[in-house]
């Protein structure tokens, strides 16, 4: 699709307005021509599709050694759904992450850990990535949650009141649009997409400091061009360093318009979707999920686990 002037208006406007939205944010909606359909099953080039699985109304990350990583706000509810199968958590076994003392930050983040018990999946451990992706770095994201129709949807975007509105949206036809997106249809399924990084720094949502990346919503960029929507949250961020993928973050959160329609279960050109940055927070997750070497021995005895070891600027159409 073209990119008209008036678009890149509201592209300026969006780094002034579009903020985190705290809430549980569903299957990455993508941006091609099989919109509505496209990505449901594992890339070529799989980082850990069959580790993401279903939290309530939300994802996580099954990290091995029978320990799944989330989003606070998602929480443990039952367990984790992965390929079908229900694993419950050990009672007693669930951590919430800290922000390690940083200056001005909340004692704690948007991250939540929790132990299986029982019989483990039958999957590889995967590898948290020890350095974050750097800005223009390529990424993959997976989520479960809301989906899209195939088709876009235009509005004209009356943007007069300033980059914090209030906003007026209304819907119309591609020649008099100067805004698009999809809607979510409200069903859910797990999809991939792709992005590249912007930005690495702080950012806050619903009262939790957390230390995470962020990619935009670009039109015309990439037929798998993804956006996190509502129920995503939880899912996984990976990217491909010296040859393997990596964890390196956790979909946290969707940056939103002024009076969007659909707040989060639209993903509206320009917006943005928040990762927890993995690498930062390394050292709890292996603390935890990482056992020692004779309980590694144990494991893989008794389970047989794998041992799967496991902000550039973007660029923008002119």
């Amino acid at each position: 699709m073209r990119l008209r002037a008036s678009w890149r208006w509201i592209a300026a406007m969006a780094m002034a307005s579009a903020g985190p939205f705290a809430g549980s944010v569903g299957a990455v909606v993508i941006d091609r021509v099989n919109a509505g359909s496209g990505n449901m099953s594992a890339p070529a080039d799989d980082p850990g599709w069959n580790n993401v699985g279903a939290i309530g109304i939300g994802g996580g990350v099954y990290l091995g050694y029978g320990w799944v990583l989330t989003a606070n706000h998602i929480g443990s509810g039952s367990g984790i759904n992965l390929g079908g199968v229900t694993y419950t958590m050990a009672p007693g076994t669930g951590h919430r992450l800290t922000n390690a003392g940083a200056a001005g930050k909340t004692a704690t983040t948007d991250l939540y850990m929790f132990q299986l018990q029982g019989a483990l999946p039958n999957l590889p451990a995967i590898r948290i990535a020890s350095i974050a992706p750097a800005n223009g770095d390529t990424v993959t994201m997976i989520g479960r949650g809301s989906l899209q129709p195939a088709n876009l949807t235009f509005w004209n975007v009356n943007t007069s009141a300033g980059p914090l509105g209030p906003w007026v949206w209304t819907e119309t036809d591609e020649a008099l649009a100067n805004e698009a997106g999809y809607k979510t249809t409200g069903s859910q399924a797990m999809r991939w997409g792709t992005n590249v990084i912007d930005d690495r720094g702080w950012f806050n949502v619903g009262g939790v400091s957390v230390l995470g990346l962020r990619t935009t919503f670009d039109p015309g960029v990439s037929s798998n061009e993804a956006q996190v929507v509502v129920g995503d949250s939880g899912g996984a961020m990976f990217v491909k360093q010296a040859g393997a993928w990596n964890l390196a973050g956790i979909i946290i959160a969707q940056g939103v318009f002024p009076d969007q329609p659909g707040g989060t279960s639209t993903a509206a050109y320009f917006g943005t979707s928040y990762f927890a940055d993995l690498s930062y927070y390394r050292p709890q997750i292996v603390a935890l999920a990482v056992p020692e070497p004779a309980a590694m021995t144990q494991l893989l005895a008794a389970g047989g686990i794998g041992l799967g070891v496991w902000w550039c600027r973007r660029r923008r159409a002119g």
